[in-house]
């Protein structure tokens, strides 16, 4: 995200189940300007987007500026602040209200509506009824992410949450006489990757022929069972049915 940079900044988050409107602030670097505040809406389509008001001193003309932009989608685990339950470094299992960055790999935490939100990048966390966990250290290839388990058995079936930003207008876009009829700065692009934690390391589930070779001694049994129930790789529950079979084989 080499064009926005997310930055926390003195914000309260509702108690309820999702503050749509209340989340952290963006930092554009190209007008080096902070956003007073961001807020989670909804266009005419029924769309997600992220909508930041900025308010800034021109001080060539020596007049306040105040403006909105907008961002298609946002950069959170289901665009939004859900109940959810972190440790905290050193403590206990904490309840509160959570919004996961996908884009920064980083939670978001309030305990209550009178409590500033803070950053954390805890090991394990819970938003809703999802689990997430760091395996760092325990699999090759599995770096300083957060992953869900979908089958806990082995081998093990992990769920990753991805977003990237992608930016749709330039410098030249925002400038004085700009022509552009764009209305989104950029867009948030989300996208579900699945791994199979097997021998040590994480595997990609995505070509058929290198996920079958990666299963090592399960590589046969997968390839019969896939054909004989005809399931397709990396549908989430057909993934889960042959990741939960291979798992009571005796090899």
């Amino acid at each position: 995200m080499n064009k926005l940079a997310l930055i926390l900044i003195g914000i309260f988050v509702s108690a309820s189940l999702r503050a749509q409107n209340l989340t952290p602030a963006y930092f554009v670097d190209r007008l080096n300007m902070e956003s007073a505040t961001s807020r989670i809406d909804t266009n005419d389509f029924g769309e997600v987007i992220l909508v930041s008001e900025f308010k800034t001193n021109n001080v060539k003309v020596n007049s306040n500026m105040e403006f909105e932009r907008y961002y298609l989608g946002t950069p959170f685990f289901e665009n939004g602040w859900y109940k959810g339950k972190v440790i905290l470094e050193g403590g206990e299992p904490v309840e509160g209200v959570m919004a996961y960055d996908l884009v920064r790999n980083v939670v978001y935490y309030s305990k209550n509506a009178t409590t500033n939100a803070i950053e954390l990048r805890p090991m394990d966390f819970t938003i809703g009824t999802t689990q997430f966990s760091k395996f760092e250290g325990e699999y090759s290839g599995a770096g300083n992410y957060y992953y869900e388990t979908l089958v806990a058995s082995s081998p093990m079936l992990l769920k990753q949450y991805v977003a990237k930003y992608s930016q749709s207008k330039s410098e030249v876009d925002n400038g004085y006489g700009s022509t552009s009829t764009d209305k989104y700065e950029g867009e948030y692009v989300k996208e579900i990757k699945y791994y199979v934690a097997l021998d040590g390391r994480l595997n990609l589930v995505k070509n058929k022929k290198a996920f079958f070779r990666s299963l090592g001694p399960y590589s046969e049994e997968a390839t019969a069972y896939v054909r004989r129930e005809k399931l397709k790789i990396g549908d989430e529950e057909d993934t889960i049915k042959l990741i939960t079979y291979l798992g009571t084989l005796s090899l």
